[in-house]
C-alpha cells in the first residue's frame, strides 16, 4: 500500500505534493469532468457508488484514454490500468514526473496503474486508499486501516453546516475533507483521527491543496487535549444501519456517537462552543419524533438542536420500507441485492425509518467540568 507518511517526511515529497494539485488542474482533471466522463448524477453520488461506476463505465475506457484528463479518471477514479506507451504519449511529462516522484503510479508488464484514489471535489483533490480495482472485475481492498475516499455524508454535512468561523476541530478527520473544505472561513483548523494513516493522508491533502491545517493522531475518549480550545467541533459520525460493512471500520450507534461527542466537549471546546454532528438515525416504530429521540441521548444541561434531513439521499423513508423498495437515489445500499438486504434488516428490527440529522450541541453552563 502507498505510504502517505513517507511522502510528507521527505522534503522532495512535500515539494512535489505542493505542485500536484495545479498539475492535475492544468490537464482538466476536475470534479465536473469526472462526473461527465463517468455519466454520474453528481459528485456525491459518484463517490458513494465508485465501484458501480467502475464496472458500468468499462466500455468507455477507450474514450477516456484519448485525453490526459481521461487517463487521470481511469487511473485514480476507476483505479484501472493504462498501456504504458499510451500513458507516455497522453500525459504531459511534468505530470508524469510528479506522479513517479510520489510513487502514485507504477508500471508493470507494460501497464501503468495507480497506488491511490484521487477524488476531485469542492475545488480540491483528495487522496485516499483504493477501494477496488476497476478493470475486468472489482476487488474490494482490505479495511483494517483503510482511509476512505470522501463520501456523500461529507457533502451532506458541508451543505447543511452553515457559517463556521474561529478555531475548528474536525473529529475523525479521515482524508481531511471537512477540515480542508472549511479552512478558508476559519482562523485555524485541527483534524484528529484514531488512525495514523488517516492523519498522514490528511497532511498529504493539505499540501496538495495548499492549505494550512494541522492533523494529529488522537483519541478524544482518553481525555486528551488537542491544543487551544476550539470554537467549533464537527464530526461526521460513522453511523448507519448495523448490517453495513462500516461495522468493520469503527461503526458506532447514533446514540453512542452523540454521547462520545458530549463527553469530549468540555476538554476541547471553549465555554459556549458548539459541536455539530451528522448522525444517521434508525428510528424505531412507536418513536414520537427523531428530534425527541436524539435529545434523550445528550446528558446534562445543554442546548440541543436537531435538523432532520429527510430529503437527503442518506434517508430511508417510512414509505419506502412499507412498500419494500428504497426510493430512487437512496445511497444507503449498493445495488438491488444490497437494497433488499437493507429493507429486510430494517423491517426485522422494526425500524420505522432512517433519518440523517445534523445535531448542534452548545454548552449552556460555561463552567468547565
Amino acid at each position: 500500500m502507498w505510504d502517505p507518511g513517507a511522502q510528507v517526511a521527505r522534503a522532495r515529497g512535500v515539494q512535489s505534493l505542493r505542485s500536484l494539485g495545479e498539475a492535475l488542474r492544468e490537464v482538466g482533471f476536475t470534479e465536473k469532468e469526472t462526473v461527465r466522463a463517468l455519466s454520474a448524477e453528481d459528485p456525491a453520488e459518484l463517490l458513494s457508488n465508485a465501484a458501480f461506476y467502475a464496472v458500468c463505465s468499462a466500455e468507455r475506457v477507450p474514450e477516456l484514454l484519448t485525453s490526459a484528463a481521461g487517463v487521470m479518471v481511469q487511473l485514480f477514479v476507476r483505479n484501472g490500468g493504462v498501456p504504458a506507451d499510451l500513458y507516455a504519449r497522453t500525459v504531459p511529462i511534468a505530470l508524469r514526473g510528479l506522479l513517479a516522484e510520489l510513487a502514485l503510479v507504477v508500471e508493470r508488464d507494460g501497464t501503468v496503474t495507480s497506488e491511490v484514489s484521487v477524488s476531485p471535489g469542492r475545488s480540491m483533490y483528495l487522496l485516499s486508499d483504493q477501494l477496488f480495482r476497476g478493470d475486468a472485475s472489482v476487488t474490494m481492498a482490505g479495511r483494517s486501516t483503510l482511509v476512505m475516499p470522501p463520501h456523500a455524508s461529507s457533502f451532506e454535512l458541508l451543505d447543511n453546516l452553515g457559517a463556521v468561523e474561529g478555531r475548528l476541530l474536525d473529529v475523525g478527520c479521515g482524508c481531511g475533507i471537512l477540515a480542508l473544505a472549511l479552512r478558508e472561513s476559519c482562523s485555524s483548523v485541527v483534524g484528529v483521527d484514531l488512525n495514523p494513516r488517516a492523519v498522514a493522508y490528511s497532511q498529504v491533502n493539505a499540501l496538495v491543496n495548499g492549505l494550512d491545517a494541522d492533523f494529529l493522531p488522537a483519541d478524544l475518549r482518553s481525555g486528551l487535549a488537542v491544543g487551544d480550545l476550539a470554537d467549533h467541533l464537527v464530526f461526521n459520525s460513522p453511523t448507519g444501519p448495523t448490517h453495513h460493512a462500516e461495522t468493520e471500520i469503527g461503526w458506532m450507534s447514533a446514540e453512542h456517537a452523540l454521547a462520545f461527542v458530549a463527553a469530549a466537549m468540555p476538554a476541547v471546546l471553549r465555554p459556549g462552543g458548539t459541536a455539530r454532528v451528522l448522525l444517521i438515525v434508525e428510528v424505531p416504530e412507536g418513536t414520537a419524533s427523531v428530534t425527541e429521540l436524539v435529545r434523550t441521548w445528550v446528558p446534562g444541561e445543554r442546548d440541543v438542536r436537531v435538523a432532520e434531513l429527510r430529503g437527503s439521499p442518506l434517508a430511508v423513508s417510512a414509505t419506502a420500507l412499507a412498500r419494500g423498495r428504497l426510493d430512487p437515489g437512496c445511497l444507503m445500499a449498493d445495488g438491488m441485492a444490497g437494497a433488499a438486504r437493507l429493507v429486510d434488516h430494517l423491517r426485522e428490527r422494526r425500524i420505522r425509518e432512517v433519518v440523517p440529522a445534523l445535531v448542534t450541541i452548545r454548552e449552556t453552563d460555561p463552567v468547565r467540568r
